[in-house]
C-alpha cells in the first residue's frame, strides 16, 4: 500500500483494531526501558544495585499510586471530554516524563518525574475505555483480553529493543527514544475517528455508588492479582546476580526473564480469557501462588526464567476476567478498575523491595512467602465474593 494511503486506511480502520494498534506502539515506548531501571539508576547515578533496586521500586510506587489515585478522574474525563482530546493530553504527559527522566542527574528527578507520570492516570486507562465505548457488553471480556495481550506483547518486545539499544547507546538514549515514540504516536491518534464523549450520547447515564459497588469486588480482587502479578520487577537483576550471574551479563539475563515472561503472559492471555471460567480463577491465583513460593528455591538462572514463563501463563487469564465480568463499563467504571491495578502495582515492586532489604537471608525468602501468600489471599476473595456469590445467584436464578 502507497504510504500516502495510510492516513486513509487508519480513518477506515476498525476502532476495536485501532486500539490495538495504539496500545501496542503506547506499550512499546512505555517499556523502552523495562527492568533496566536498576540499572540505569546503578550505572549513570552512582548507586549499587542493591539501592538502585530500593530506589526503583520507590520510583514505582509513586508512579502507581498517583495512577491509582488519578485514574478514575482521566476515566471521568474520557466521559465528559472525549477519548480522543484526553488520549493526546496523556501522552504529551508522557513524552515531557521521559524527556526528563532522559536528563536527570539525580535519582529525586526520577522519582519527581515518575510522580509527573502518575498524575496522567496512565494511559491504559484511556485505551480500557475506549475499548469499553466500541465493544458490546456480552464481547467485553473478550476484546480486553486481546487489548491486555496486545499490551504485553509491546513490554515484551520493547525490552529488547531497549536493551539492545541501551548496550549500544546508553540508557539515556534508550529514555529520549520512549519520548521520541511518544511523539510518533499523536499522528496516528489524531486521524482516528473515535466515539463522541459518553456524555454527549442520548442514552447516557451517569456512573452511581450503585455502579461502584457493583465493581468493588473486582477492585479489590485486581489490587491483590496486580500485587502479585508486578512485584518482583524491580528485583529481577538483584536476583539473578545472587544466582552467580555477571553483572556484565545481568542486562542479557533481565532481558530474557523479562521478554519471555511477558510472551507466556501475551500468548496466554486471550486463551485463557476463553477457556477460563469464573469458578476457575481462584484455582488459577493458587497455582501462581504455588510457582511464585517455588521461585525461592531456584538454584540457577534457567530455573528462575522457566518459572517466570510458568507463572505469566498461570497469571494471564484472571485480570481480563476481573475487568470485564460486570457490562455497561465506560470511562469511569474502567477507570477504578484501571485504578486497582495501578494500586497493585504500586504495592508489589514497593513491598517487594522493602522485605528484600539489604538482599541477606532469610530476605528473599520472606519476599516470596509474602507473595505467594498474597496470591492465596487473592484466590480465597476471588472465590468468596465473585466465584461463590455468581454460583449462589445462578442457583437463585
Amino acid at each position: 500500500m502507497d504510504l500516502s494511503e495510510a492516513p486513509k486506511a487508519l480513518r477506515r480502520m476498525n476502532m476495536a483494531t485501532a486500539a490495538l494498534l495504539v496500545q501496542f506502539l503506547v506499550s512499546v515506548a512505555f517499556n523502552l526501558m523495562g527492568g533496566f531501571m536498576p540499572l540505569f539508576i546503578s550505572s549513570d547515578l552512582g548507586f549499587s544495585l542493591i539501592d538502585a533496586t530500593y530506589w526503583t521500586g520507590i520510583a514505582a510506587l509513586v508512579s502507581s499510586s498517583l495512577m491509582a489515585l488519578t485514574a478514575p478522574f482521566w476515566g471521568w474525563m474520557c466521559d465528559r471530554v472525549g477519548v480522543k482530546k484526553i488520549m493526546l493530553l496523556v501522552i504529551v504527559g508522557n513524552i515531557i516524563v521521559y524527556a526528563g527522566m532522559a536528563l536527570s542527574a539525580d535519582i529525586i528527578h526520577i522519582v519527581l518525574f515518575r510522580g509527573l507520570q502518575g498524575t496522567f492516570g496512565g494511559l491504559s486507562t484511556v485505551m480500557f475505555a475506549l475499548v469499553a465505548s466500541v465493544v458490546p457488553a456480552k464481547d467485553l471480556k473478550k476484546a480486553l483480553s486481546y487489548q491486555m495481550a496486545t499490551m504485553t506483547m509491546g513490554s515484551l518486545i520493547a525490552p529488547g529493543i531497549g536493551g539492545v539499544m541501551a548496550s549500544l547507546a546508553g540508557y539515556r538514549i534508550t529514555l529520549a527514544s520512549s519520548a521520541i515514540l511518544f511523539v510518533c504516536i499523536i499522528p496516528v491518534v489524531s486521524i482516528l475517528s473515535m466515539p463522541p464523549p459518553e456524555a454527549k450520547r442520548s442514552d447516557a447515564r451517569r456512573f452511581t455508588f450503585e455502579d461502584f459497588k457493583s465493581i468493588l469486588p473486582d477492585v479489590v480482587a485486581l489490587v491483590l492479582v496486580y500485587t502479585c502479578i508486578s512485584f518482583i520487577a524491580p528485583t529481577i537483576s538483584w536476583f539473578l546476580e545472587s544466582l552467580g550471574i555477571p553483572y556484565e551479563q545481568l542486562l542479557l539475563y533481565t532481558t530474557a526473564a523479562t521478554v519471555l515472561n511477558g510472551l507466556a503472559f501475551a500468548v496466554a492471555t486471550p486463551l485463557m480469557t476463553k477457556v477460563i471460567t469464573d469458578r476457575s480463577l481462584p484455582v488459577l491465583s493458587v497455582g501462581a501462588g504455588v510457582a511464585i513460593m517455588a521461585t525461592a528455591f531456584v538454584v540457577n538462572p534457567i530455573q528462575f526464567i522457566a518459572l517466570r514463563v510458568l507463572i505469566g501463563a498461570i497469571q494471564a487469564g484472571i485480570p481480563p476476567n476481573l475487568l470485564g465480568g460486570k457490562s455497561s463499563r465506560r470511562g469511569t467504571g474502567m477507570g477504578f478498575l484501571n485504578s486497582a491495578r495501578f494500586l497493585g502495582m504500586a504495592i508489589g515492586p514497593f513491598l517487594a523491595t522493602s522485605i528484600l532489604g539489604n538482599g541477606e537471608p532469610p530476605q528473599p525468602f520472606k519476599m516470596f512467602a509474602t507473595m505467594c501468600g498474597m496470591s492465596l489471599v487473592a484466590a480465597i476473595f476471588i472465590y468468596c465474593t465473585h466465584t461463590h456469590k455468581k454460583s449462589k445467584n445462578d442457583e437463585e436464578e
